[in-house]
């Protein structure tokens, strides 16, 4: 098969695959393709308009693999500074390596892209398709994404039990920053081991937090770990990420590959 040249390519996307996404663009969803290079040639307004873009013609040509200041100050807003430059130059990284698996296998790729959009903490289920020329070429991906409820099995396996939280353990007062941080996590499962190491505290700081501060606000008495985490759990505290754990984070569901950027 003979390799079709850079004009070739970019005539196939502007008389076919851009006429035919057309119709989408001021639809109520996220969707855009990129080139072979990774430049965006087309987005839904929807997409130009959650990166505070006028329309998606001024978002032309924006690219991961080389993104301006201006785009990364879009996506991320005031979570942009020093502090997360590094994380936020291996989430680029995470999802050119995504955009790369699709251009160079033609295969699909899919993830959970969670980031602090606009201010705030969301998760995206994203799904990158590759486009094929007739002659069987990949010239170009086209994403699409929604917003997501990454979290969602434990309420799943919530409502399969009978279990309610006893009214006796809710919450008397109000929580501090670093107690919100240790509820958070054990209802995500991690021991006060795993919480040490995530917060940067001795093991004894982890405990001694549950023991006198947490239990003491959820009305339990003793250090009992367990029924704590439980009560969080059905509390939905799971869910209730905590500010200073923000991050940017991407979930592979591809199941030869992880990519999470938490990982070294």
């Amino acid at each position: 098969m003979q390799k079709l040249t850079p004009a070739e390519k970019k005539n196939y996307l502007e008389q076919v695959v851009i006429p035919g996404f057309l119709p989408l663009v001021d639809k109520p969803l996220y969707s855009f393709i990129c080139d072979d290079e990774y430049k965006l040639v087309i987005c839904t307004n929807m997409n130009a308009h959650s990166l505070d873009y006028g329309n998606w013609q001024e978002m032309i040509g924006l690219s991961y693999k080389d993104p301006s200041e201006d785009l990364i100050k879009k996506i991320f807003k005031d979570k942009y500074d020093s502090s997360y430059r590094e994380e936020i130059d291996k989430y680029i990284q995470t999802i050119l390596e995504a955009q790369e698996f699709v251009l160079n296998t033609g295969q699909v790729s899919s993830m959970f892209d969670l980031l602090p959009y606009n201010g705030t903490f969301k998760s995206y289920l994203v799904l990158y398709t590759p486009i094929f020329h007739p002659n069987g070429e990949v010239i170009a991906l086209q994403s699409f994404s929604h917003e997501s409820k990454f979290f969602g099995f434990k309420e799943h396996f919530l409502q399969l039990t009978e279990h309610t939280v006893d009214k006796s353990y809710s919450l008397k007062s109000n929580l501090t920053k670093r107690e919100e941080e240790v509820i958070f996590l054990l209802a995500n499962g991690l021991t006060q081991e795993q919480i040490s190491k995530t917060l940067n505290l001795s093991r004894s700081t982890i405990a001694n937090l549950i023991a006198n501060q947490l239990s003491e606000k959820f009305n339990i008495s003793g250090a009992n770990t367990h029924l704590l985490t439980q009560i969080a759990v059905e509390s939905g505290l799971f869910q209730q990420i905590p500010e200073s754990l923000y991050r940017p984070f991407v979930v592979s569901l591809r199941p030869d590959e992880v990519l999470d950027i938490n990982e070294d």
